[in-house]
């Protein structure tokens, strides 16, 4: 039993009025359970993980285009929000200070932190029970992070290091290819770096993508510690890929990309219980067994070669696999059951490695440099492997795939937009960055940010003090569960 199929499964939903003892003692089943917890990972269902914000918040996802993803692709890797929310571990590895501040910040008193907990449950939990379909079939699996980021925290820290030295050559030319809330810097914050204002603002912008790539090494690592394929479903998080995680390999290791020309249908109205009715329909199964089996069968020491071998396998056996999935949901159970195609579609990329001598991914790649493959990794993965995988020739944005998701204009009114080649570097910071002091001695710059809590449950509720000094451990608990502090919050620390 998950953290997440425990919470969904309780009869008692309404956690803004349980009481604070009692969610204290969940936190520690949920620590206790992600310790002795092995997910399942199917590596014939050939797993990703969505990087950049879906898989870090698949409670979340509403979008079609990911949504439309889940159907081809056979098992995705997700983080379980609720057991990273309880893990002692975040407070033991660097985070911004804008990151979600856990169950326990080291400056809150028990009944404050209390009732952010409870906030961020009532509103976690209703989008955990609309993804119980999915978690359930075996389609989404949720896994705890923060444990995993603190265990390898030092090949994350090397792997960010090799990362940073092939992408970040000139922060501010950095800077104008991606706006800053294009860079996922945590699970809930993208953009929305704090700048002083001055001449140069390069220092400040390096660090700033520093905060990405971080960000970026900590879920490549997660995803490649349990054997899953990395997958960029956004502009930025494809760049990482390409240029710094492709060219990680030995001497006797090769790297060919494959773009698949042929477009995937994206769907509109799936819902996870429709995702996971027609997961395995004929069409969608075949796809994704087929297109696992044209990778593995690359030539990949020869890109010229593997172009063309890529593109034959496309025309000949993929495509129209494709044609037969849409031809299907034009007529078929997907529109029977309310979705529709929406007109558009997207591609996939994916880089493919092996050893040239070996035949197996080579024991120097981007993974084994950052300490994270295991050292059985040769008899592990036989053939051709995928090191990352990317979502393409798609307009969609993390805003538009996630609900719940705010954009934070600049704080200043200098420009800072998501199209930052609008932007004159002579005249202006690619981020808006003021050249001189304003009114204000620290800027902020655009973000997206995700308010994963309800509002209400954060309010501090209005007591009478004079009441509760005379009422004492009988007066109002101040976390706002209704309930006396006796039997609340009291003797927590």
């Amino acid at each position: 039993m998950s953290s997440t199929n425990y919470l969904t499964a309780r009869e008692d939903a309404d956690f803004s009025t349980v009481p604070g003892r009692d969610i204290e003692a969940f936190g520690e089943r949920v620590r206790e359970f992600a310790v002795s917890h092995t997910p399942t990972i199917r590596q014939d269902e050939h797993p990703i993980y969505l990087g950049g914000w879906p898989s870090a918040n698949f409670a979340l996802l509403g979008g079609d285009l990911i949504l439309s993803s889940l159907l081809y692709s056979g098992q995705v890797l997700v983080r379980d929000p609720i057991a990273d929310w309880f893990s002692e571990e975040q407070y033991r590895i660097e985070h911004m200070m804008a990151a979600r501040g856990g169950y326990r910040p080291p400056d809150d008193d028990a009944e404050t932190r209390m009732r952010r907990t409870r906030a961020f449950l009532c509103t976690v939990i209703p989008s955990l029970v609309r993804m119980r379909p999915l978690i359930e079939a075996g389609i989404v699996v949720p896994v705890a992070s923060e444990p995993l980021y603190f265990e390898r925290r030092a090949a994350i820290d090397q792997l960010r290091r090799e990362v940073r030295g092939r992408v970040l050559h000139d922060p501010l030319q950095y800077a104008t290819r991606f706006g800053a809330a294009e860079i996922a810097a945590e699970d809930n914050v993208r953009g929305y770096f704090a700048m002083a204002p001055g001449p140069n603002p390069g220092p400040q912008i390096e660090r700033a993508i520093d905060h990405g790539i971080r960000y970026f090494s900590r879920e490549y690592t997660l995803a490649n510690a349990y054997g899953v394929t990395y997958t960029a479903p956004f502009e930025h998080e494809r760049y990482l890929c390409r240029e710094g995680i492709s060219p990680i390999v030995g001497s006797s290791t090769r790297v060919v990309e494959s773009v698949m020309r042929s477009g995937l249908p994206i769907f509109h109205g799936l819902s996870p219980r429709l995702v996971r009715d027609v997961h395995d329909d004929n069409s969608f199964a075949e796809f994704r067994g087929t297109l696992h089996e044209v990778y593995q069968a690359t030539p990949v020491d020869d890109s010229a070669q593997a172009e063309a071998y890529l593109r034959d396998q496309e025309n000949a056996l993929l495509r129209p696999l494709i044609a037969a999935a849409e031809h299907g949901a034009s007529e078929g159970l997907l529109t029977r059951l309310g979705a529709s195609l929406t007109g558009n579609k997207y591609g996939i990329a994916a880089a493919l490695a092996a050893d040239t001598t070996l035949g197996t991914v080579g024991a120097a790649t981007a993974l084994t440099v950052a300490g994270t493959f295991l050292d059985d990794l040769s008899r592990r993965r036989k053939g051709v492997q995928r090191i990352w995988s990317s979502l393409v020739a798609h307009n969609r944005s993390a805003a538009d795939e996630l609900d719940g998701v705010t954009w934070v204009p600049a704080s200043n009114e200098s420009r800072d937009s998501s199209a930052p080649s609008e932007v004159d570097p002579a005249t202006a910071s690619p981020w808006g960055v003021p050249a001189e002091p304003t009114a204000m001695s620290i800027s902020v710059t655009a973000g997206q940010l995700i308010w994963d809590a309800d509002p209400r449950t954060l309010v501090e509720p209005e007591i009478d003090e004079q009441a509760r000094y005379r009422l004492g451990v009988y007066g109002p608990c101040g976390c706002g569960s209704g309930r006396k502090n006796r039997f609340c919050c009291r003797g927590l620390k």
